[in-house]
């Protein structure tokens, strides 16, 4: 009887030890895949003239007022961004109609017509309603987080990429929070990962002599912290710090920070907002 006993409690023990070994292994490559793919420097190399995919999520309230007036700001040009994709939650009616204000106002050409094709507004579930508790919490948010993989896909049913568009997914995206922001950005960095994983694997093996993956979607995510955050992040930029490939701040206060060693730090950009 106490030899069962012993080898239960070696089985046991060898469980915890691979347990803790197989955990420790996956949370070393999620750091460095993490700190690898925030270093990355993009190619500045593009066609000219090649169509530019936005992705803009739209974080209701102050958040969405706050994006569409940054955007104004930088004297936002259609041409350059020929195709934009403007996330809203469900039931954030005034984010939606904020967007295509927006597009009626200042994204036209130089005859004055808008832009009506080159934009959609695509919804998904929201992370977490207010006043939800936070058993339910997590399921909404997985749900928000499938959601947000499809638009990134371009599999969304509301989205209409038009054909001269080679890759479904954006180029860019573009995100001030709150939690679906987190959504999007970690499902940029999983499709990224799978991306290089399947690219290196191809070459590794000698199936490819060269890369078939240099049109890869680059799904580059900027935060604009709030202009409100003085002297400490917000929830959704402390989540964000180790995930977007540029964070940037509007007080001087906030610069310089990063998740670890070796990560990107924060950058001061001044008032966007003012």
């Amino acid at each position: 009887m106490s030899a069962s006993s012993l080898s239960f409690w070696d089985l046991l023990l060898w469980c915890v030890v691979l347990a803790i070994t197989l955990g420790t292994i996956i949370l070393l490559v999620l750091l460095i895949s993490l700190t690898i793919s925030q270093n990355t420097i993009p190619s500045k190399c593009r066609p000219r003239g090649s169509p530019i995919h936005l992705l803009v999520v739209l974080g209701s309230g102050g958040h969405t007022a706050e994006m569409l007036y940054m955007l104004e700001r930088m004297k936002f040009d259609p041409q350059i961004y020929t195709y934009r994709t403007y996330l809203v939650s469900s039931g954030d009616n005034f984010s939606a109609d904020k967007a295509k204000e927006f597009e009626a106002q200042h994204v036209q050409n130089s005859q004055g017509h808008v832009h009506s094709n080159n934009y959609t507004i695509v919804t998904v579930p929201r992370a977490r309603r207010v006043h939800q508790s936070y058993l339910t919490a997590p399921f909404s948010t997985l749900q928000c987080f499938w959601a947000c993989l499809n638009v990134l896909r371009g599999l969304h049913p509301d989205q209409k990429l038009p054909k001269e568009y080679s890759s479904l997914y954006p180029d860019l995206i573009l995100t001030n929070g709150p939690a679906t922001a987190l959504c999007v950005v970690a499902g940029a960095k999983l499709i990224r990962f799978f991306l290089y994983l399947a690219k290196y694997t191809v070459l590794c093996l000698g199936l490819q002599k060269t890369s078939t993956f240099a049109s890869a979607p680059k799904l580059r995510a900027i935060y604009i912290e709030s202009w409100a955050r003085v002297s400490s992040l917000s929830t959704s930029g402390v989540l964000l710090l180790p995930l977007a490939d540029r964070f940037l701040v509007q007080w001087p206060a906030q610069a310089g920070r990063r998740a670890w060693w070796g990560m990107k730090r924060t950058q001061y950009a001044g008032w966007l907002v003012i």
